[in-house]
């Protein structure tokens, strides 16, 4: 396969770079991606598929690049999503959505009561969970609504998702594309058959666990084109002694073929996106209000650990929660004035919740609950923010005046 892989133009690696960003393209919504990704299939197809094991799905409506990771993350889900039966509900969704034919249209109404013969009944009563005079259990189910329309899974034809929040009589009408077909992956066995996670995210694949060869260059290459960053201590051992041995070829492959940057350091590797590029993808930082934060914390970190005497571990920096927290305060006395109002008006508990979380989904810390520990990687610092020396009161006092 690797004989049949083409020299990468620009366009080459901006369509392969829309395949990563993207679930999936839609022509109807992206039409000029579409065109772009279509025109390179077969070249795109050879690529992915020998250095990440991914298939290419080209139809007339969508393209899609079944991005299978070697191991899920918390943030791969649904960003809307807030509850376990959200995703609960979505598969039931998709259930209702294979007894229809493409461009059959159903009422919520109908859709809801469905939903109370598919969703799993109580264990032990055997009576629905479900009860649509819930607030929590409709608001759920806009949800999964809104999400389902904005991936193109279902088209609301009439009607306001939004309204059944607030009553249950609330009626919408629906229509199935061709794209309810490609949402879920395709698997070749039942999935009563699986018998543990591991299994399921290999379905389909060699059946083989190579240490050497293919299959560890297709793992290390998921790992970088998919996540943040690729961390020596959450690695298999011979993964990141590949990454190492073959780092010039794995830099030149990358660059050639999407654009971006391939960084290693002595525990870590990552991709980035050079500045000069006009690739649109989920970066850090962005211009949220969370990245101010956490580059914020990283300059507070980055003091910190020049006032320390001995030097932290190779893996990061080890902090209990109330260091955590003590060195969270001191940034947010330093820089919380030009903050956003929803991160400047948080109680130091929910901003610490919200801070190790996004740190952590970019592998700039994790949580060690075994010791109870928070371990903040040398990732966080590699990127740090402050106030120019002008941004005084008068600045803070505008940014607050915006906001309102």
């Amino acid at each position: 396969m690797a004989s049949l892989i083409e020299k990468f133009e620009d366009d080459d690696r901006e369509a392969a770079c829309q395949l990563l960003e993207n679930f999936w393209v839609l022509r109807d919504r992206q039409p000029e991606i579409y065109q772009l990704i279509r025109e390179r299939e077969q070249k795109l197809r050879n690529y992915f598929s020998d250095k990440c094991g991914f298939q290419l799905l080209v139809n007339r409506q969508f393209i899609k690049l079944e991005k299978i990771p070697d191991r899920p993350q918390s943030w791969m889900g649904v960003a809307s999503f807030q509850q376990c039966r959200d995703y609960s509900l979505l598969c039931c969704l998709l259930a209702f959505l294979e007894e229809k034919s493409v461009d059959d249209q159903f009422l919520l109404s109908e859709l809801c009561e469905t939903l109370l013969t598919l969703y799993p009944p109580d264990r032990e009563t055997g009576e629905p969970i479900i009860s649509w005079e819930s607030y929590e259990w409709r608001k759920s189910l806009v949800r999964v609504l809104t999400a389902a329309v904005d991936y193109g899974v279902v088209v609301n034809v009439d009607g306001d998702i939004a309204g059944f929040t607030g009553s249950a009589a609330s009626e919408a009408l629906f229509e199935v594309p061709i794209m309810a077909r490609y949402f879920l992956r395709s698997y070749p066995k039942d999935f009563h058959q699986y018998d543990s996670l591991d299994a399921l995210i290999g379905a389909g694949g060699p059946m083989e666990d190579e240490l050497t060869g293919r299959i560890r260059k297709q793992r290390v290459y998921k790992q970088l084109l998919l996540t943040p960053g690729f961390a020596r201590h959450e690695a298999k051992e011979e993964d990141f002694l590949y990454l190492r041995n073959m780092r010039n070829r794995l830099r030149e492959d990358i660059e050639d073929h999407t654009g971006l940057r391939f960084e290693l350091y002595k525990d870590d590797a990552l991709l980035t996106v050079p500045a000069e590029k006009r690739f649109q993808m989920t970066t850090f930082p962005d211009r949220s209000g969370a990245s101010a934060v956490m580059l914020h914390f990283a300059v507070t970190v980055r003091e910190h650990v020049r006032s320390l005497e001995k030097m932290p571990s190779e893996q990061g920096l080890a902090l209990t929660p109330i260091e955590f927290d003590r060195l969270l305060d001191v940034c947010r006395q330093s820089y919380a004035a030009g903050w956003t109002k929803e991160y400047r008006e948080m109680s130091q508990g929910k901003l610490a919740q919200a801070l190790i979380r996004q740190l952590a989904d970019w592998k700039m810390a994790r949580r060690d609950l075994e010791l109870d520990l928070i371990v903040i990687s040398p990732l966080l610092v590699r990127t740090v923010g402050v106030y120019p020396g002008d941004y005084g009161q008068s600045k803070v006092r505008e940014t607050m005046a915006n906001e309102r």
